[in-house]
């Protein structure tokens, strides 16, 4: 397939995506004619096709094409998306000002990534390897979520809001975030 084609092909299968989740939470139908009209409606969706964009340049080879489109990503949406991360077809992106991919982060297809998200370099507790999160298909990663180091995520998992998550987790997993510890605190009265 050309890198032309599986621009493309990955361009649909984003709005696919999108297609689904109106239907499952809002009950509306859109029809693929709809696309230009999301392509200006939907920052998630703009953020996908840039996101393809550059690693379309990437693949043509065009000297600082990928680097720049990284750049305009991070000017008009708040967004460090690494010219080299790996974004599997059909990923949303929910309102993505904030999110952080990281050059070693792979995300898997149909996952859906929301704000203030973060897939950042770390090094294991144990093995001291580095790396960045590899999710799988369908992963689910909510608001201001931050998953560190070389660490697999398994199909299906739904990491919850405000999680830290260092370890890998198996596939269809819920990972909440820790409580909150409540104390008194002195006052100056």
């Amino acid at each position: 397939m050309s890198s032309l084609s599986r621009f493309v092909t990955s361009v649909r299968a984003d709005f696919g995506s999108l297609q689904r989740y109106r239907a499952k939470y809002h009950n509306e139908v859109v029809p693929l004619s709809r696309l230009p009209a999301a392509l200006v409606k939907k920052i998630g969706l703009q953020m996908m096709v840039a996101t393809r964009t550059m690693r379309l340049l990437e693949e043509l080879h065009v000297p600082l094409g990928g680097q720049i489109a990284s750049r305009v990503i991070r000017h008009l949406y708040g967004a460090e998306i690494h010219w080299k991360t790996q974004v599997g077809d059909g990923v949303s992106i929910v309102h993505g000002t904030g999110l952080v991919l990281s050059h070693r982060a792979k995300v898997g297809p149909g996952c859906i990534l929301f704000q203030n998200v973060t897939l950042g370099e770390g090094r294991d507790p144990d093995t001291g390897e580095s790396g960045a999160p590899t999710l799988g298909r369908d992963v689910h990663v909510g608001p201001g979520a931050t998953l560190l180091g070389p660490i697999t995520v398994g199909d299906g998992t739904k990491i919850m809001a405000g999680a830290v998550l260092t370890r890998s987790v198996p596939p269809y997993s819920l990972v909440k975030p820790a409580e909150a510890e409540v104390s008194s605190r002195k006052t100056d009265k």
